[in-house]
């Protein structure tokens, strides 16, 4: 096995892993979503250790004691109540929640979810899951969404690049969605009154381009706990109270499935696809070229395929490539390929239908609309090259017959076949050369959007119809 061949083994194991476990999680959130269906969901999400764990255990009406980890202080939270599910805390270098966390609050009248963070230090493919989770929960439910923002001073750190960033990747720029965003400013450590810092706050954002005309309704200040005795002062039952109001009064937020949103880690995707997609339109080629060698050492061909269509969607690659890989494996050898059957070409399918409602953002599958569109093209020049090349006398006989419900075609002289040999040679390795450079470019920064020069809106797919695909060529009577 090469080195590309592991690489494709490990990411399509460990997608399929990440598929397993939002399916898995989801669906344990969705039984629970039955017991409360006219309840609506109120996620807390942000960055990891901006003290979104701390904010659930208290709003769930946990009491806290100061604990030290390496000689780092964090809160521990304790429940009267053993019903209540309690989300881990740590310090504020380690993700502890792995999973989503949610309750439902009598006094919030809310499902409340505690979601892992975004920069997440388990890896990149944990980011993965994450981001899939958040869509999945915010275009099923009615959801709030409160974003926690660990922001000690005045002004936001890096002009608050993280919240932003977190719109821009998973919101969007819809002008009735950004202001319903709930945002908590946490471990606020400045002097001052609240309402201060929600000013200065709201003058910083307005400079900001995402919320020019966009400004958010509610901004909370969550002040930094620096001792024991702030504990009972910041996390008192009025301040509680008055946050679980504000949550009640706040509005939901309307994100539909459709909406454009760029994954954090939706390299490993497209690296996935690209690499595995590479290895099946190769192997085509291979097969493309295995052909014009037996046409050339005068092989007798039974059966005859009918050019195809270029698709118009992206849902018909997978079995596009499964269907040039019969059609190659049925004239080479009169029977079907066997790809369908394995396990890697199933995965390859699983995990393409599977992001295949985030195609805008991932570049993959433009790419392999194009590289589909180059072998079909050359599947194409391989039936000319088949119908205008002589064989033996008895094929030729059956090309008679083939021929004879379609318009009849002059047969080519020698000197018109060798020509013909020589475009045919020159238009397949032009055709994959361009294929090729098209990813090259392409991948050449990560994540990288496509060029101006293309315009993904105006390009026009034509559906591959796999109908009358293999037209067995009748045997003559005697």
């Amino acid at each position: 096995m090469d080195k590309i061949e592991q690489m494709n083994e490990i990411g399509e194991n460990i997608i399929a892993d990440v598929i397993v476990r939002i399916k898995k999680n989801f669906t344990r959130f969705q039984q629970y979503m039955n017991k409360y269906r006219d309840k609506k969901v109120i996620i807390l999400c942000g960055n990891t250790g901006a003290g979104k764990s701390s904010i659930y255990n208290w709003l769930l009406g946990a009491d806290f004691k100061m604990k030290q980890e390496n000689g780092v202080d964090y809160l521990q939270p304790h429940h009267y109540d053993e019903k209540m599910y309690i989300s881990k805390m740590g310090t504020n270098t380690n993700s502890i929640t792995e999973t989503s966390i949610y309750q439902y609050i009598e006094e919030l009248d809310h499902i409340l979810v505690d979601l892992p963070g975004f920069e997440s230090t388990k890896g990149d493919y944990h980011k993965l899951f994450i981001d899939l989770l958040f869509h999945k929960i915010t275009t099923t439910f009615q959801t709030k969404i409160v974003y926690v923002l660990d922001n000690p001073q005045k002004e936001l750190q890096n002009r608050g690049k993280d919240f932003t960033q977190f719109i821009n990747q998973l919101i969007g720029f819809n002008s009735n969605n950004i202001p319903n965003i709930f945002l908590i400013i946490n471990k606020y450590s400045e002097d001052g009154i609240d309402n201060e810092q929600i000013q200065r706050i709201q003058v910083q954002l307005e400079e900001i381009k995402e919320f020019k005309g966009r400004m958010l309704k509610n901004i909370h200040i969550i002040r930094k706990i620096k001792n024991k005795e702030m504990i009972q002062q910041i996390f008192a039952e009025q301040p509680r109270k008055f946050l679980l109001q504000s949550l009640i009064k706040s509005d939901i937020f309307t994100l539909q499935s459709t909406n454009r949103i760029q994954f954090s880690s939706s390299h490993i995707v497209n690296d996935y696809l690209m690499n595995q997609s590479t290895c099946y339109f190769q192997e085509l080629k291979k097969m493309s070229q295995n052909i014009k060698q037996l046409i050339d050492m005068k092989q007798i061909f039974n059966i005859f395929a009918e050019k195809q269509e270029e698709p118009n969607s992206s849902s018909n690659i997978p079995q596009s490539i499964e269907g040039l890989y019969d059609l190659y494996t049925l004239i080479i050898s009169n029977k079907r390929s066997e790809i369908a059957s394995t396990d890697e070409f199933q995965n390859f399918k699983k995990i393409y239908d599977y992001f295949l409602p985030y195609e805008e953002q991932l570049l993959s599958y433009f790419c392999m609309n194009n590289n589909l569109s180059a072998q079909i093209t050359l599947f194409n020049l391989i039936i000319d090259y088949l119908q205008q090349t002589p064989q033996q006398k008895s094929t030729e006989n059956k090309l008679n017959i083939y021929h004879s419900q379609q318009t009849t075609q002059p047969k080519p002289s020698e000197n018109q076949q060798n020509k013909w040999v020589e475009i045919f040679s020159n238009i397949t390795e032009f055709i994959i050369r361009v294929a090729e450079k098209i990813i090259f470019i392409k991948f050449s920064e990560k994540n990288s959007k496509i060029p101006m020069t293309i315009d993904p809106s105006k390009i026009i797919y034509q559906p591959l119809q796999f109908q009358n695909l293999i037209n067995p060529l009748p045997i003559p009577k005697k």
